[in-house]
């Protein structure tokens, strides 16, 4: 059985070779932030500018 939560940020990101160290150094994010991010607990507004650069960048999602 594959994890429920393979779909989800982190595992798509991790798949395409991003990980917190990488995403910290391409987006000028501290690693509280991208992990809250992936959990769903950053704040809105920091989430919308995160996940705007990504998709700037190509970054699936």
């Amino acid at each position: 059985m594959l994890s429920r939560r393979i779909d989800d940020l982190e595992p798509e990101l991790t798949r395409h070779g991003y990980d917190v160290r990488t995403l910290c150094d391409q987006f000028d994010a501290e690693a509280v932030e991208i992990c809250q991010l992936m959990r769903g607990n950053l704040n809105p507004q920091r989430t919308n500018e995160l996940i705007d650069e990504m998709r700037a960048a190509g970054l699936p999602r």
